[in-house]
C-alpha cells in the first residue's frame, strides 16, 4: 500500500491537469468578480442618470412664466414676467421676437433679468412668485403691427406672448 502511494506521488501525469484546472478556476472567479463590480458601478450610474433626468423633466413641467406686461418704446422691447409655477430657479435662456409672419426679428441669448427698479437680479433667475423684467434692444425700430415674444427657459420650456406696436 505504501508502495502504491509512492508510485502515485511520483507519477506526474495527473498533477498537470489539476494545476491547470485550479489556475483556470481562479481566473474565472477573478474575472467574474471584476464583471460583477463593473455591473454594480454601471447600474448605480444609470440609476443616478435616470433620477436626474426624471427630476429635470418634472421641474420642466412645473415651470410657468406669466407675462405681466410687454411694451415697445424707442427701439427697446421690455417684458415684465413672473414665475407663477411651483419650481424655483427659472432662468431666461433665449428670447425671440417675431413679426406677424413668424419671421424672427431679434434673438437675444441670456438677457439680463432685472428687478422692477432696474437693478440686476443676483442669480439671474426667478424663484416662486418672483417678478422681474428684461429689455431687448433692437437695432432699428419696429413697424406698426402685431409681434410675438417667445421665451425659452434654462430647462427648455417655451412661453409665448403677443404685443402690438
Amino acid at each position: 500500500m505504501i508502495l502504491r502511494l509512492r508510485k502515485l506521488i511520483r507519477c506526474r501525469r495527473g498533477i498537470n491537469a489539476v494545476i491547470s484546472n485550479v489556475i483556470l478556476t481562479g481566473a474565472v472567479i477573478a474575472v467574474s468578480f471584476f464583471v460583477w463590480n463593473w455591473m454594480q458601478y454601471r447600474a448605480s450610474d444609470y440609476s443616478t442618470q435616470i433620477g436626474s433626468a426624471t427630476s429635470s423633466g418634472i421641474d420642466k413641467l412645473k415651470e410657468r412664466v406669466a407675462f405681466e406686461y410687454v411694451f415697445y418704446r424707442t427701439a427697446i422691447v421690455s417684458a415684465y414676467i413672473m414665475n407663477s409655477g411651483t419650481v424655483d430657479n427659472v432662468t431666461v435662456q433665449t428670447v425671440y421676437i417675431m413679426n406677424s409672419t413668424g419671421a424672427i426679428v431679434k434673438t437675444d441669448t441670456n438677457p439680463t433679468l432685472e428687478s422692477f427698479s432696474g437693478t440686476p437680479m443676483p442669480y439671474q433667475d426667478l424663484d416662486i412668485s418672483q417678478e422681474g423684467r428684461f429689455q431687448i434692444p433692437l437695432g432699428s425700430g419696429l413697424v406698426p403691427g402685431s409681434y410675438t415674444i417667445q421665451i425659452v427657459t434654462g430647462r427648455g420650456s417655451i412661453f409665448v406672448n403677443t404685443f402690438k406696436v
